[in-house]
């Protein structure tokens, strides 16, 4: 399980096919954690920076940590839809060990979690946060089929990708 960091420009990945194998969102340190699983997020270049940009719910365990953080981390997987992810994803953080009811073993970094069975781990510093508002919608046909009657939105975090770590490849 180890990890070298690698250079975005050599990074091979399409963010269009790799989302739909779902992803990993971890925020806190070691002394506090918790991870939830993302199927959306937006990747590329903004404000003349790297970027990667998720959302979380006010309902996830997650948000109080990520608000109080100045990072957080992205990790895809080996397996498309591992029964972790579906885990991670399922459970809320406040109502048990997710470490522990996934397998995973996290890895820590001076700026964030990530796990051990990850394949690519994109480490972000928050660089800027704002609600989804009804109001800004310019499709109604979007807010209805995505949030029906809700009216708690997802907050959008943009970080900057600062480091990428890919999984070394074990020598035989």
């Amino acid at each position: 399980m180890s990890f070298k960091e690698i250079k975005l420009a050599e990074l091979n990945l399409n963010p269009f096919t790799k989302i739909d194998e779902w992803a990993l969102l971890t925020v806190g340190d070691k002394q506090a954690f918790n991870m939830m699983t993302i199927t959306g997020l937006m990747m590329g270049q903004l404000w003349i920076k790297k970027t990667l940009e998720v959302y979380v719910h006010p309902n996830r365990a997650s948000y109080p940590i990520i608000n109080q953080s100045n990072y957080f981390t992205v990790s895809f997987f080996p397996e498309p839809k591992s029964k972790a992810l579906e885990i991670a994803g399922r459970l809320h953080g406040n109502q048990c060990d997710k470490t522990k009811e996934t397998g995973l073993t996290p890895q820590f970094d001076q700026n964030g979690v990530y796990f051990g069975e990850s394949d690519i781990v994109f480490i972000c510093r928050k660089i800027y946060h704002t609600d989804v508002d009804q109001a800004l919608f310019d499709s109604k046909d979007v807010f209805n089929a995505y949030y029906k009657t809700s009216t708690v939105f997802h907050r959008m975090f943009i970080g900057e990708i600062e480091k990428v770590l890919k999984r070394a490849v074990a020598s035989s």
